[in-house]
Parts: C-alpha cells; structure tokens; sequence
C-alpha cells in the first residue's frame, strides 16, 4: 500500500477499530498551508465517513457542523469516535470527535462534528435555488489549473517561482480532484492573491466580490458515503482565506489564518461529483480579527445543491512600538 492517498476514495477511507470506532487509512496531509499541518478538510471527511458507516442506507447527509479545536498533524492518521445522539424514523444525528494519538501517547481532540441525516421525503411544498452571482464561462471552455499558470508565465503576470509555490502548496487537490478555475474571479486573475496585478473587480466592494471554480472527482466515487464525505474534503478548500484573495493579498500577509468553525449543507439527496459541479466564493463580513465566507455549490442542471460557510481567524502583523531612550 502506498504512503498516501492516490484518489478521493482512499482519502476518506476509515477502518473499524471497535464499535463506533474508526482510524482514517490513510494520513491527513497538508494544502494551501506553509506549516507542517493537515488540511482541515482531511479531518471533516473522516468525521463523515464514519459517521456514514453506523447509518442505514435510507439516511443522507443533509448538514455537517464542526470546530476545529487543534491543528491535526501529517505524520500520523486521525481516529474517530462516533456517538448515536438520535435515531428516528425521518432523522438521526451522530456527533464524531476527530483526535490524534500524541508522541506521549495521550489522545489530542482535534475537531468535533454533528453530523446529521435525513430520509427522503415523498414530495417538496417549495422548490427554488438561488443563482450564482455572474454568468460564468462553460466548463469546456476553461483549461486547467496548470495551463492557466502556464499562459500567465508567458504573459509575463507571473514567475516560476511563484507558480512553483503554488503548485506545491496545492499538490494534494490536483492528485486527487480535476478542477477549473474561472477567469471572471479574483482568485484567478490573482493567483490565489500571490500576484499583484489590477483585477475586473477592483471597484467592488469587498463583500461584492467573487470568485468560482468548477471540480469534479479525479477518480471514480462508488457510494453515497464516499460522495459526501468527499464532498466535505473538497469544501473545505479556500475558506479561511477567500477574504485576503479578495483583497488582492496572500496568506503571506496575515500573522494567522485558519478556520475555526464549518456548516456544510446539503440540499438534494443525489449529489454525484463524479461529474462537473460549479463552485463560487464569497465573504460576508469581518471584524474582530475573524472572518465569515461561503462557497455555494451548483450541479450541471443550474440547482443549488450544497453550501459551506465558515468563521476564521484572520490576524495582522502587530507592529512593536519602539522603544524608548
């Protein structure tokens, strides 16, 4: 077995230890991050595979909420306990805590979850989904994450090194998802904020700005329970620091940047990433050193069928007043 991940099912993979037990088989790994820490949808995905493995197949997944209470680190897998809150006949809810085994051998909490589930209805009183905030170009028109970065190197908008760098801190998302960024967003016409360039949206407000990307599984997904626990991964992608790449910055200029809390909402009982789906991201509102974003998600057919919202926190360099003579 290798020592990592080779596609989106084995990312989200759990093995039972004992009863409502679970270790993820594989190690989380790090992206879109400088330090030596897991990528947060790591953990949310296995939160809800094995949530998703004490559940009936009639139950779906309409809402998981979490904290993140520590950083989960990449050299050791992440366990997950799985508490039965509620069983009915229509819902049931499972709260998972994510932890790590330390070097001393204590257990550290990494994250906590509800996880809740649904059956399907008979019929819907409403149906209406809201509608992305531009009209974006078509999936087939768009190259690929590497050819854009390509072409922008030939423009001259950006080196090497900085492609590079990005490249690098996002390897783990082009292993295991197919994606397409969209020119008409700001994280493309910035390179995720890491190129200083005027961008189409510079006279918007910062709450008015948007950014979008298309994704859909590298490699085929073969259950409701590795679509949605996927679903989670892929998410959690870009939150925390949507509100510096609508500001032209990068990671690079916050002291801190990291989410703090999810809720990852699901709107139809047949979400299916193995085909295309369209992202958008926005933030809403900022303040006391924390942010509030979302990213809204879209099937072929133009419906809405999932959301993500996150808080997180967002430091500036404190400047050190100088001393006195």
């Amino acid at each position: 077995m290798p020592d990592f991940a080779e596609t989106l099912s084995d990312q989200v993979a759990v093995s039972a230890l004992e009863y409502d037990r679970f270790v993820s088989v594989y190690k989380p790994e790090s992206m879109g991050n400088t330090a030596k820490i897991a990528y947060g949808g790591c953990a949310i995905a296995i939160a809800i595979s094995a949530a998703y493995q004490t559940m009936d197949s009639q139950y779906s997944l309409y809402t998981a909420m979490g904290h993140y209470l520590g950083p989960a680190l990449v050299d050791r897998p992440l366990f997950a306990a799985v508490r039965r809150i509620r069983d009915t006949r229509t819902f049931a809810t499972r709260q998972v805590e994510i932890s790590q085994i330390q070097d001393n051998g204590s257990a550290r909490v990494c994250m906590i979850v509800s996880v809740d589930f649904h059956t399907k209805e008979k019929a819907s009183l409403l149906e209406y989904s809201a509608s992305p905030s531009i009209r974006y170009q078509s999936v087939e028109a768009l190259p690929t994450v590497k050819q854009a970065s390509e072409v922008m190197i030939a423009q001259g908008k950006v080196s090497r090194t900085t492609v590079d760098f990005n490249e690098k801190q996002y390897a783990l998302r082009e292993r295991l998802v197919e994606s397409r960024p969209c020119p008409e967003g700001m994280a493309y016409q910035t390179m995720n904020g890491e190129i200083k360039v005027p961008t189409t949206q510079d006279n918007l407000p910062l709450v008015d700005r948007f950014s979008g990307d298309y994704f859909k599984a590298k490699h085929q997904l073969a259950n409701q329970a590795e679509q949605m626990a996927a679903l989670g991964f892929i998410m959690d992608g870009a939150l925390s620091f949507i509100p510096l790449t609508h500001s032209s910055m990068s990671l690079r200029d916050a002291a801190a940047c990291s989410s703090l809390d999810f809720a990852l909402r699901i709107f139809t009982h047949d979400i299916d990433i193995n085909d295309w789906h369209f992202r958008e991201f926005k933030t809403v509102v900022g303040g006391e050193g924390r942010t509030y974003s979302e990213s809204r998600l879209w099937d072929r057919a133009g419906k809405m069928v999932a959301n993500m919202t996150q808080q997180s926190i967002l430091r500036s360099f404190v400047l050190q007043p100088k001393a006195s003579l």
